[in-house]
Order: C-alpha cells, then structure tokens, then sequence
C-alpha cells in the first residue's frame, strides 16, 4: 500500500509540475487573487475576535471561548457539502460571501463589557459563513480544472491561505490597537464583499450533476444524499483513517487554546502582541505549504501526518519554555503541524473522491478534522483555564507524541466504493 501511495502523489506531483497554466489562467487567477483578500480579512477578524473579548473582560476563558463559537458550527459540515453538490457553486459561494458582509454588522455596536457578548454570539455565524465555503470552493476547483491540473491550484490555495497568517495577523492586531475592532469588522465585510464579486466574475463550466439531483429522475432520498460523503470516507479505510489521526491532532491542538493569553502575559506583552505569535505561526506555515508537495512526493501521506504531529510536539515544547526567543521559534514550528495533516488528508480525499461527490466528501473531511476542536476546547478552557500556560503545553505534546506510532502504521487497503 506505501509504494501505491507513493506512486500516486509521485504521478499527482508530477502532472502539477508540467502544468504552467494556474497563474496564467484568467478565472483561476481572478479567484486566487480573491481568496488572497478574502483570507486576509479573514485571518486578521479571526485574532482580533480573541483580542477583542480579552480586552473587553479581561479574561482568558472568555476569549478561547469565542474561538469555540467560531469552529461551533463545524458540526454543519455535513448540510453545507450537500448544499455545495447540489446547487450552482459560484452561486452559493457569491451568496454567502455577501451574506458574511451582512452579518458582521451587528458588531459594529460593540463598545462596552456589557456588549463584549456580541463577539461570540457573531463568530457563530461567522464560523456558519466559513464551513460553507469550504466544500463550494473544494467542489467549484472540481469544475474549473481538470484532475490532473487540480493539484497545482490547490499548493497555490494552501499557499494563500497560510500565508494570510503572516501579515493579516499583526495588520488585524495593529488596526485594532489604532482604530479598535470596529475598524477590523468595515474591513473584513469589505474584502467579502470584494470576493464575492470576483467569483462572481468567474467564468465556470457547466457542471455535471449527480443523477437524481436535476429532477430527471427520484433521487436516493435526503438522508442517504446528505450521509453519502460520510459512507465514502468510511468505506475507504486509507482516507478514513488519515481523518481519524488528523482529527485527533488538531484536537490535541485545541489543549493549549487558552494557554496563549496567559502566555502573552507570562511574556510581559499586551493582548494584541498574539498578532505576533500568530504571524510566526503563519510564517512556518508558508514554509510548510510549499513543502507539502516535495515531502508528499518523497513519503506519502501518513509520513506527512506523522512528521507534523512530530513538529507540533516540538513546537509545544518550546512554547513551554516561556522565554521569547524559543517562544517564536516554536510557533514558527508549530506552523508545520496543522497545515501538513490537513494536507495529507485533504489530498488523499480528492485522489480516492469521484468529482459528483467532492463536495459532500470535502464536507465530511473538514468535519472530522475540526468538528471535535469545539468540545475539546471547550472542556480545555473549562480545566485548565486557570492553569497557566505550561501545563497545558507540555499535555498537548504528550498527545501529539502519543499519536505519532498511529500515524506511521501502515494503511489498510484503498475500497473503490463510490468510484
């Protein structure tokens, strides 16, 4: 099963390298150019909602609860991937990019501690916004490019996303220091605005459907519809177990949540210096997404899965530390380990996906890998809210190097179900 792995991301890499064409294309580059500003905005709205609240109240368990709001509506995963298959995805996607515009408004009002619980209450919805266009955007990819020219974009997209933690952060953390969180919210409606008039702008094919979909005949009913990602990820036991340890990272990932406010004042910083931290981490993350592909190509999946809970087990380790410069180096390291499993598992879902179920497949990954964060960190700021910053570190590296035997196991055979 490893040489067929190997074999596979060798051939994907391959036909990734003979294509010149992402950037030259107008439509892909017309979208990367959007999602650019889109995940700029998004990335700095994201950091300055924690920052917010803890300006705000002060308090530590407050603000990792807003985070918890934000990745709450995970658990709707599965509804936005049947949305994403059943309906016009560059409809869906310029609709609920303005919809996202709208719906940071009621922020705007904030202003006092008796209004900080706006904060969460609108991640929620804001959480709602973003698991939506994950499967669209996954499942439009599927429409504008052939298979073998998907790979490339996607590197691209990794690269993009990834790279908004660099600057989007500490320009988040300084706009809320001048202008406060009111500023930051006029300027992330404004870049949903502007991506949804790129996509609009986008020039897609006309898409295949799914039998039964477009009403020329019964279709298998609104369950099997909505469970069908879920039975393909399942039914294919290399992808469903690359979700389970991937899921079980980013959950290890969730202990030390609240651990980084009480870590900025271990360090003597205001709240606003964890646009810093976050910006080191995005740093190690570009890093990482570049090298995704070469590493993949060398080792396979489970390798990738394995050597990223080994950096988030070393990046734990320095943040423990509490002394700034091993503080910037393990957030740089700890860049490595949530984008090289998402990787991992989102490349081996396209590969083993047929495209009519991208988007219910794409749904049902992003699920498993996050869907678990809300309860995990929830209950991490519940018990260790008040325990300083180190212990909670040190447990996440114990988990992190605890999983390291099961990623590197070897993977059961691939299932053609659904193929």
């Amino acid at each position: 099963m490893r040489s067929d792995v190997r074999s596979d991301v060798r051939s994907d890499v391959r036909s990734d390298v003979r294509y010149k064409g992402p950037v030259a294309a107008r439509d892909v580059r017309l979208y990367l150019a959007g999602l650019a500003v889109s995940e700029t905005g998004t990335t700095a709205m994201i950091v300055v909602s924690g920052v917010w609240v803890k300006s705000l109240t002060g308090s530590d368990r407050a603000a990792a609860l807003t985070t918890v709001c934000l990745y709450l509506p995970s658990l709707l995963a599965p509804l936005a991937g049947l949305v994403a298959d059943r309906t016009s995805r560059r409809r869906l996607l310029v609709a609920v990019n303005l919809v996202g515009a709208v719906w940071l408004l009621p922020l705007l009002l904030v202003g006092s501690p008796d209004r900080a619980w706006l904060v969460p209450a609108v991640m929620v919805g804001y959480g709602a916004v973003l698991i939506t266009i994950g499967p669209a955007e996954t499942a439009l990819f599927t429409e504008l490019l052939p298979a073998d020219r998907r790979g490339g974009v996607n590197g691209l997209r990794m690269t993009i996303q990834e790279g908004a933690k660099l600057g989007a952060p500490l320009a988040g953390a300084g706009a809320f220091a001048l202008v406060g969180g009111r500023g930051v919210v006029v300027a992330d409606a404004v870049t949903f605005v502007v991506a949804a008039l790129v996509v609009r702008a986008v020039r897609v094919p006309r898409a295949v459907r799914d039998p039964g979909l477009d009403g020329t005949r019964p279709g298998p009913g609104p369950f099997a519809e909505l469970a069908a990602g879920w039975q393909h990820l399942w039914r294919t036991p290399a992808l469903r177990r690359l979700a389970s340890v991937g899921g079980a990272a980013l959950a290890v990932g969730a202990v030390p949540v609240s651990a980084q406010y009480a870590l900025v004042d271990a360090l003597h910083r205001p709240p606003s210096f964890l646009g810093v931290l976050v910006s080191a981490l995005g740093a190690g993350s570009i890093v990482a997404g570049l090298a995704s592909g070469p590493v993949l190509r060398r080792t396979g999946e489970r390798t990738l899965t394995a050597l990223a809970l080994a950096a988030g087990c070393a990046g734990y380790l320095l943040l423990a530390t509490g002394w700034l410069p091993t503080v910037l180096a393990g957030r740089v390291v700890l860049g490595f380990a949530a984008p090289w499993v998402v990787v991992a598992v989102v490349t081996a879902g396209q590969r083993l996906t047929p495209d009519a179920l991208q988007g219910r497949v794409a749904a049902a990954i992003t699920f498993a890998l996050f869907a678990p964060l809300p309860l995990a960190q929830a209950v991490c700021a519940a018990l260790l809210g008040d325990a300083g910053f180190r212990l909670p570190y040190l447990l996440a590296a114990a988990g992190a190097a605890l999983l390291v035997p099961v990623a590197v196991r070897p993977l059961p055979p691939v299932s053609h179900a659904f193929s």
